[in-house]
């Protein structure tokens, strides 16, 4: 569709069919941004880890570097679009990156088609097709209408989870393309066997950690973190370079006797809204000599909604304030 927009353009003499098609051509160039923002993220998010696991990432790789040269052409063209003119050389150019993205489109989809998605069909177990769907949730659609009817009976299987190479049937079982892929980049089937969690290691939410790595991060996040728990004693805080002083005799205190009492009323008047679900958080801001210091006061649930605590997270911001444009690249010497 967008290349035959970008063709009609050039052939378009009047002034007010080529406004109307240059309209056309960026409300479609910024539906398909949103292409990016959800197929692409999550293919290379979700599905990737799974090829790659199997020592395929040279195949993801050119995919998202692929995704990456769209976005640039997207962005380019939008950019070019934000002021409709109707001259030949304006035209010119519309019609020159509005085809380079449509010929990178198709190629795309090509790939997909007759690349990624039969390599996953001949690779992939359903516990993994599980975990996929699961997970591409947080990632959305664009322009279909997914309806929740898969439901197995099995464990979703994560590509941290897949210890076995690729067996020759399953090798066997690769399309054509895909080999050509492989063969012309000398790549080698090398699978990932790195096991990310020991003995050690507590299962979270998300990932494993085991108490050093539980040490390290709470060091050297650039905040404070105090918790405390359903029953008003202080069960933790964080080390390293702190706004607040804390001292380890605080452990198991009820966090009232560490507030002088002029701001004790203040103390239970945020944890008896936060136990009886009025509130979720409380937030201040406050000036430390040179230093601009933001307070916020999170209430904890479990997913039946019962209360579990309160995170105190003090953060210094005055830098974030004087802060302006964007930094994208590193600037190091």
């Amino acid at each position: 569709m967008l290349g035959l927009y970008s063709a009609t353009l050039v052939r378009a003499k009047d002034e007010q069919t080529r406004q109307d098609i240059l309209m056309n051509v960026k409300s479609i160039a910024e539906k398909i941004k949103m292409v990016y923002y959800t197929h692409y993220d999550r293919e290379e998010m979700v599905i990737f880890p799974h090829i790659e696991r199997r020592g395929l990432s040279a195949v993801s790789t050119v995919l998202w570097r692929k995704h990456d040269e769209i976005r640039v052409m997207i962005k380019k063209l939008l950019n070019l679009l934000r002021e409709i003119r109707t001259d030949e050389e304006y035209v010119g150019k519309v019609n020159e990156l509005g085809t380079q993205l449509s010929q990178a489109l198709v190629d795309m989809v090509f790939r997909e088609n007759n690349i990624l998605y039969p390599t996953l069909k001949a690779l992939l177990s359903e516990g993994e097709w599980l975990a996929i769907r699961q997970e591409e949730k947080e990632f959305g659609y664009y322009g279909i209408e997914v309806k929740d009817k898969w439901h197995p009976n099995i464990k979703p299987i994560y590509p941290y989870e897949i210890s076995e190479v690729i067996s020759e049937e399953q090798l066997s079982k690769i399309p054509d393309h895909m080999k050509k892929e492989l063969s012309k980049r000398e790549a080698k089937i090398q699978p990932n066997t790195y096991k990310i969690y020991s003995e050690k290691d507590v299962a979270l939410e998300v990932g494993f950690l085991n108490s050093e790595g539980l040490n390290l991060i709470f060091k050297y996040l650039p905040l404070d973190i105090t918790y405390i728990d359903e029953n008003n004693r202080v069960k933790f805080y964080s080390g390293g370079s702190r706004l607040f002083k804390r001292s380890p005799s605080i452990i198991g205190r009820p966090v009232q006797l560490c507030h002088p009492s002029r701001s004790v009323y203040m103390v239970n008047k945020i944890l008896d809204a936060f136990k009886s679900g009025k509130r979720d958080f409380a937030e201040f801001w406050i000036q430390m000599g040179k230093r601009f210091v933001y307070i916020k006061y999170f209430a904890l649930r479990d997913e039946e909604g019962n209360y579990k605590g309160t995170l105190e997270v003090t953060q210094e911001i005055g830098r974030f304030k004087e802060l302006k444009g964007e930094k994208r690249l590193l600037d190091w010497e």
